[in-house]
């Protein structure tokens, strides 16, 4: 126990040694002087802890104030100078340095603190603690106003569930801030096709269309795979400093009250049991919701380097990639047919190394001899609607127009009538007629 004690006692000097020398002049005598300050006089170990801080930073590191500190820490003449019973190190005055915004690569407002962006969103300092959930209260909390989330278990068409996690609505309204007004200004990797504004399901299957082969895999809990660091560091990437970063992906992450995930369908055999045990743990750690605002485009740039080592595979290959949302798609000529196998297990070492997994049971290797598709759409010669698809959204519309919505909304969809416009889209993204032929069904739906 006193261990830990030095150790924390430790961690916090080094805290305000950091904040220390980020409002002093960056060079040793500077950093020197106000480190002085700080432990209440000029110990020569002081020299020894600014010239390791100059030689990692050259430049201020104004953002990154939780970085400095964690270096500072670890310097072996500062730990020895903590570790001297005869002259403890002590802690006499506290100098703050500003907190800056990092390089802007994109135009996204400047938020260099935690109360600066409490007011971007209107919001008290409280306010923001509480919704960006820094504690972890909502894995504990019980069902009711303070829940941060609705929950809704909604079964898979394939088989399985997934979780709804919808966001209340000051949350949800804050989200939507964030993902207009920071999210939307930062350009996912150019492969990425799925939730993208001027993209879609035409762009992530026209590469593959009348190709000798063409590989499809799909990604195992897509959005609950991401985790806070990756979102940390989407934030990170814009320019926001380390306490404002923490803050945002806080407001876009959740961790999924046990109850809630208790309540999960029993798995049916072996393989579910594995399965169902993944998801538990994604579920119970910091994730992104499947239902808030801001986890479509958060996956996206969290799996911007996926996209980047999947693109440099793929050219290796001579095949062209692309991804829409969970799907990975790849095609090429005759040679790629030849090294399908050593593509799919650098696929797989890739997908793993990034934090996801694969779905093996859903990777298709396809021959132009058979029909070649992706996301339901047929690529053989061109995209084409499947039929079967196209025929099941049909029966579905004609079913609601006759018998009402609630007759087919066997998956207990929340709102089944954005579910279905947002089916209609896609077909029509596909086929403008039949888009139009199935959006005048639809108009002729009675809803409640």
């Amino acid at each position: 126990m006193a261990e830990a004690w030095r150790m924390s006692d430790r961690n916090v000097v080094a805290r305000a040694l950091a904040s220390a020398f980020l409002a002093a002049p960056w060079k040793v005598s500077g950093l020197v002087a106000n480190g002085a300050e700080v432990v209440g006089g000029r110990f020569p170990w002081l020299v020894s802890l600014a010239r390791s801080t100059l030689r990692f930073f050259p430049r201020p590191p104004h953002d990154r104030l939780e970085l400095l500190a964690e270096l500072l820490a670890t310097r072996p003449a500062f730990r020895q100078a903590c570790a001297n019973p005869t002259a403890p190190v002590r802690l006499s005055r506290w100098i703050s340095a500003a907190p800056q915004m990092g390089r802007q690569p994109w135009p996204v407002p400047a938020l260099p603190t935690q109360a600066d962006l409490a007011d971007w969103l209107k919001l008290t300092g409280a306010q923001l603690d509480w919704l960006a959930d820094g504690a972890g209260l909502e894995h504990t909390t019980s069902p009711g106003r303070w829940r941060r989330y609705r929950y809704t278990w909604i079964p898979k068409r394939s088989g399985g569930e997934r979780l709804l996690e919808q966001p209340g609505e000051a949350l949800a309204r804050l989200q939507r801030k964030v993902l207009h007004g920071i999210l939307d200004l930062i350009p996912p990797h150019e492969a990425a096709h799925g939730f993208v504004r001027g993209r879609g399901i035409r762009g992530f299957v026209e590469p593959h269309t009348g190709q000798s082969v063409v590989v499809r895999l799909d990604l195992e809990d897509f959005f609950l795979s991401v985790r806070p660091p990756r979102v940390w560091g989407v934030f990170r990437a814009a320019g926001y400093p380390d306490g404002v970063a923490g803050a945002l992906a806080g407001l876009c992450t959740n961790r999924t009250p046990g109850a809630v995930v208790a309540q999960a369908r029993r798995a049916g055999s072996a393989r579910e049991v594995d399965t169902r045990w993944r998801l538990a743990r994604r579920l119970e750690s910091r994730h992104l919701p499947q239902g808030a605002p801001t986890s479509p485009a958060l996956a996206n740039l969290a799996a911007y380097r996926l996209d980047v080592r999947l693109s440099a595979l793929a050219r290796a290959l001579g095949a062209r990639y692309t991804r829409y949302a969970d799907d990975l798609a790849f095609s090429g000529g005759e040679a790629l047919g030849r090294s399908a196998r050593r593509l799919l297990q650098c696929v797989r070492r890739i997908v793993r190394d990034e934090g996801f997994t694969v779905r093996e049971e859903k990777t298709r290797v396809m021959f132009q001899g058979h029909q070649q598709w992706l996301a339901g759409v047929v690529v053989n010669e061109h995209p084409t609607l499947r039929r079967t698809e196209h025929d099941r959204l049909k029966a579905i519309l004609h079913l609601c127009r006759t018998r009402g919505p609630a007759s087919q909304n066997t998956h207990g969809h929340p709102d089944f009538r954005a579910h279905l416009l947002g089916r209609i889209a896609w077909v029509t993204h596909l086929h403008p007629a039949r888009g139009a032929r199935l959006r005048a069904l639809f108009d002729q739906i009675v809803w409640d």
